[in-house]
């Protein structure tokens, strides 16, 4: 079913993930499907990227289009992420993207993350989405006074070559718009994007699809694909569907099927979430935390934290190179340690809820998304960094439009994630060595910039 990277324990799409927003979120009952469908497009994938393209191409330009998905809809990282919908989808910071893409192409890529914000809000508004939004923006908190020197130098480089209204808060104005604590030395808070419940807004954009014409067919795992001079033939489950085109909207859960083109281009990291029972008014009060704008922090292994809206802490931070249950243990456990550190009084509160997932990464450092060189009517998205609430329905928007033979808009045009990412090395082995290498090195740094 899926390319085995990690531990057989993250790839079980018969169960539901234990995340807090399964816990808490109503969601329509959709039956397994089954039988032989013949469309325009097959989407295998059934998170933010493939619902949006099935929804956009069945809305927009009438086609016939199935989605598959190996568990429930919205299975992976788009219902399970913390719901950070927020600029921008990269491991570059200002600075860096505009080393790597030039002052233009850094200027296109962030008017696509802006229209992406903007096309979540559109489509909540247009198709009745509850997404639960909540909180201005996003803060990047300084961890240390090194980190608020650095971060000065990138809240001018936003100001200057940016239309993303952003300000900056000494310590102190942070201290009374975000939080107080030791932990902090600062912030850049970004004024585009906030919080959602990120299953609400799969399950609206599944319901909004299915509504407009689209076949949905979750748990059904694609098991073996067959191109051919009509188009491609997938097999699954209980289904088999056969379509002129193809989207391949898998992310970080690589079927096994792979084309070889695509092999070697995505790198699937852990990432792993606890969320605190309710705090009470006093416990927020030790740290006068009030907002429930997202956070993340400017460490290289970063850590990333929000209040939700029913007064529980979602603290998050990637991690983990085995992705076994019992690994997963001490993760849980190290969490806890890092959320202590950043927030002392709530050192031993009760955790509620824990879980993890797979998000993508690349040598690019960008989403990459376009046509599959070699293999006609085939497309694919992927690699979002942990950040893709708003880009992956944009990515899949604009490969709805591409597949419908539109033209690019502007933006499309501009964005500068076209084409695929370079090749990681080709042993699973010898990837892992390099993410072990890098969670070391990230480590290594970020412990130099702590304060003393």
């Amino acid at each position: 079913m899926y390319q085995p990277f990690y531990h057989a324990d993250q790839y079980r799409p018969q169960h539901s993930p234990p995340s807090y927003w399964h816990a808490t979120t109503p969601r329509p009952t959709l039956a397994p499907g089954s039988g032989e469908h013949t469309v325009d497009v097959a989407i295998v994938g059934g998170g933010y990227c493939g619902l949006s393209a099935a929804l956009h191409l069945a809305r927009d330009h009438g086609a016939r289009v199935a989605v598959l998905e190996a568990g429930d809809i919205g299975w992976g990282a788009s219902g399970r992420n913390a719901g950070f919908n927020t600029l921008p989808a990269t491991k570059h910071d200002y600075i860096g993207l505009q080393r790597a893409l030039g002052e233009a192409g850094a200027a296109g890529f962030m008017a696509a993350q802006q229209e992406a914000l903007q096309l979540v809000a559109s489509l909540a508004a247009a198709e009745g989405i509850a997404t639960q939004a909540c909180g201005e923006g996003s803060y990047v908190v300084a961890h240390s006074p090194a980190a608020w020197a650095g971060l000065q130098d990138e809240y001018h480089a936003w100001r200057l070559h940016t239309p993303v209204a952003s300000r900056l808060l000494t310590r102190a104005e942070f201290a009374g718009r975000g939080h107080a604590g030791d932990a902090q030395y600062g912030a850049l808070h970004i004024l585009h994007g906030g919080g959602l419940n990120p299953l609400a807004l799969a399950s609206g954009l599944a319901q909004a699809a299915q509504r407009h014409g689209a076949i949905l067919l979750p748990q059904q795992a694609v098991h073996a694909w067959q191109p051919h001079s009509g188009g491609h033939t997938l097999q699954a489950a209980d289904s088999v569907v056969h379509a002129r085109q193809l989207l391949l909207a898998t992310n970080g859960y690589l079927p096994a099927w792979l084309p070889p083109v695509l092999r070697h281009r995505t790198l699937p990291v852990i990432s792993n979430i606890i969320v605190t029972r309710p705090l009470s008014a006093a416990e927020w009060g030790a740290y006068a935390y009030h907002t429930h704008t997202p956070m993340f922090d400017t460490r290289h292994l970063l850590s990333y934290w929000r209040r939700l809206p029913d007064g529980r802490l979602l603290f998050g931070a990637r991690g983990d190179l085995s992705g076994s249950d019992a690994s997963g243990q001490r993760q849980r456990a190290a969490l806890q340690a890092q959320l202590a550190a950043c927030f002392p009084a709530w050192a031993g509160v009760d955790i509620d809820y824990f879980w993890r997932g797979l998000i993508a990464v690349n040598r690019r450092l960008l989403p990459q998304y376009g046509p599959l060189p070699g293999l006609p009517g085939m497309w694919y998205a992927a690699g979002c960094f942990g950040s893709g609430v708003s880009t992956m329905p944009w990515l899949g928007r604009a490969l709805a439009r591409a597949m419908a033979g539109q033209p690019p808009s502007a933006s499309e045009a501009a964005c500068a994630m076209h084409g695929l990412a370079p090749r990681l090395p080709p042993a699973t082995a010898l990837q892992k060595l390099g993410l072990q290498f890098a969670y070391t090195a990230y480590a290594w740094r970020d412990r130099l910039s702590e304060p003393a």
